[in-house]
């Protein structure tokens, strides 16, 4: 009898057990919300935080076998280490970003560790290899027709240049950064590239455009997005992309 009775209360505390696992696991943030929180984090300059919650998100991912959404979130996690100045940690993830990018055929991914690589390079002055990291991200991202990275590295690679007292090849590299952060609707790195070209004496090209509407495009995919979508990132809000789930902004 009093076996019987010990028998169905341990039953009954391994049930409770498995009934509060369940309910904090319902109640834990998804991946994606780890990953979201990470790039609102970075925007806010927030980078500490940031990285751990990039990190959640990536065991996350991996934990879904969602590959892809884990590379992601160690671009993020990347993005944030470079920024809070840990270099040598950055280097290795971007080191391991561009092997994953590369694992899964993914050349924006690619892209983007050249740019981290490259932006570790010029903290440390080292401005050859910065240059060779920029171009090859550089033409990386132009091969998937992509603003967002070619405009990064070509910043980049225009700053690399500068540093070998090279004007005139980082001027045509401003130029380029400037079209392509122009066609991303970047307004404040539009600013940043315009008077980088001013401080070395160079001419700052105008839009050519005239009064168009602009298009705004995932990233990630190069999916459309909506124009409310395009409203909340030229408000500086975030938004994410109905085709692939990157968080935009």
């Amino acid at each position: 009898m009093f076996a019987l009775l010990g028998s169905k209360n341990q039953k009954k505390r391994t049930n409770d057990l498995i009934f509060q696992i369940e309910l904090e696991l319902a109640m834990s943030p998804s991946a994606e919300e780890h990953l979201q929180k990470a790039v609102r984090l970075h925007q806010a300059s927030d980078f500490k935080k940031g990285i751990k919650e990039a990190e959640e998100a990536r065991k996350k991912f991996q934990k879904e076998d969602r590959k892809d959404r884990a590379i992601e979130a160690l671009r993020v996690m990347g993005d944030c280490t470079l920024n809070a100045r840990e270099l040598k940690k950055a280097q290795k993830i971007y080191e391991n970003l561009f092997a994953e990018g590369a694992s899964i055929s993914n050349v924006w991914f690619q892209a983007a560790a050249n740019w981290g690589l490259g932006q570790i390079s010029l903290h440390k002055m080292s401005y050859m290899s910065a240059l060779k990291y920029f171009q090859q991200g550089l033409e990386q991202a132009q091969s998937v027709a992509d603003n967002w990275y070619t405009a990064w590295n070509a910043f980049g690679l225009g700053n690399a240049l500068r540093g070998l007292a090279r004007l005139d090849e980082a001027t045509k590299a401003y130029h380029l950064a400037l079209e392509a952060f122009r066609a991303a609707n970047q307004s404040t790195f539009v600013t940043w590239v315009e008077r980088t070209l001013k401080e070395i004496g160079a001419d700052v090209p105008d839009t050519g455009h005239g009064d168009g509407i602009p298009i705004w495009l995932c990233p990630m995919c190069g999916s459309k997005l909506t124009q409310a979508q395009g409203a909340a990132l030229k408000a500086g809000n975030m938004t994410t992309c109905e085709y692939c789930g990157t968080a935009i902004g």
